[in-house]
């Protein structure tokens, strides 16, 4: 990737910071050991780096999926092999002399890496035009189409625009790069939180472990109702554990049209609403609008946790601006249950 590239790749980044109004998101698609295409959401990249630039020491983990650990303008991180966790059997997925690019995320406050041949572009996409897979991978969590030598000219208005036809993929093809029509490609976005629960799962152990360790938690005394949206199951298995115990009146909604549409057809339930937690990245509604429909169409005054484990500065921003209560990183069960205890039981946090 030649300089003036990436400057337009990160100057996109940067500036793609209302997309949620519009319920748009923005990914990243790439390449790595053959022709597939995968795609991230960018609200988790910190930034795009040249892995010329990098120090990298093997052979410092037992970890399959670890290449090793890279230094950074004085940040370390672990490097990890995407290509190998995806199912992709490649004699070069192992050589970072094979890649160009480290593709450098922040999850929860920890950088990781995964090196990428080739950045595509950075496509905006509306929820209708990002399609659940019809297969229980758990390492995907989108399916969309991308034009990678046009999309990446045309400007925003055109791009909301742009409509997809429904149809089912067959994901026995993702070995090969697939057309659904002239031009277009198929892109496949990862499930990170999954990825960072196969390649590293000590993390949730450890923060289980945690919980288990915490003997403060007992049955929190409201009668109110406590919403969780949360699309991840990996996430979705941890509020359980952490929340159950509670005895609070709980309803799990697996994205924020499912909420939306509990909370207007049900007003005098809603009515006993006493705190919201929502993940950011979901479908059909996300979390910033799952924030702006409780802040401005419910009751302003509902407290709204943010549990996610997108943790750039442009993410935390939004949310403030947009009145979210409290924020806090995925994999922080004890964190989480303090907060509720606090807000259910009308006190300060």
């Amino acid at each position: 990737m030649d300089e003036r590239r990436r400057s337009k790749l990160l100057s996109d980044l940067e500036g793609m910071t209302m997309s949620h109004k519009q319920n748009i998101m923005q990914i990243a698609a790439f390449q790595t050991v053959d022709e597939v295409i995968y795609g991230i959401n960018i609200a988790k990249i910190k930034e795009f780096a040249m892995i010329k630039d990098a120090q990298v020491t093997h052979g410092l983990s037992e970890n399959p999926y670890q290449m090793g650990i890279a230094v950074l303008r004085g940040e370390s991180f672990p490097v990890v092999n995407l290509a190998k966790w995806m199912g992709q059997h490649d004699s070069n997925e192992n050589d970072l002399r094979n890649f160009d690019i480290f593709i450098v995320c922040e999850f929860n406050q920890n950088l990781i890496a995964f090196p990428v041949k080739k950045i595509l572009m950075i496509a905006s996409k509306h929820s209708e035009e990002l399609e659940r897979p019809s297969t229980t991978d758990s390492k995907l969590t989108y399916i969309t189409r991308i034009q990678p030598n046009q999309e990446i000219r045309r400007s925003r208005r055109r791009r909301s625009k742009i409509k997809r036809e429904t149809k089912k993929i067959d994901l026995s093809s993702l070995g090969r790069t697939e057309k659904s029509s002239e031009g277009e490609k198929i892109c496949f976005v990862i499930d990170v939180e999954q990825m960072l629960e196969d390649i590293f799962p000590s993390i949730t152990q450890r923060k289980i472990a945690e919980l288990d360790e915490f003997e403060a938690v007992m049955p929190i005394k409201s009668d109110k109702i406590l919403v969780v949206c949360e699309d991840s199951p990996v996430a979705t298995t941890i509020l359980h554990k952490t929340l159950d115990k509670t005895k609070l009146d709980i309803h799990y909604f697996r994205n924020g049209m499912e909420f939306h549409t509990w909370a207007i057809k049900s007003p005098d339930i809603a009515k006993r609403l006493g705190c919201v937690i929502t993940d950011i990245e979901m479908p059909l509604m996300d979390g910033f609008q799952v924030v702006n429909f409780v802040k401005t169409e419910l009751n302003s005054a509902i407290p709204v946790i943010v549990n996610t484990s997108m943790s750039n500065i442009g993410v935390v921003k939004k949310l403030e601006d947009m009145g979210v209560d409290l924020f806090i990183p995925k994999t922080e069960p004890v964190k989480i249950y303090r907060a509720v205890k606090a807000l259910m039981e009308g006190k300060d946090v």
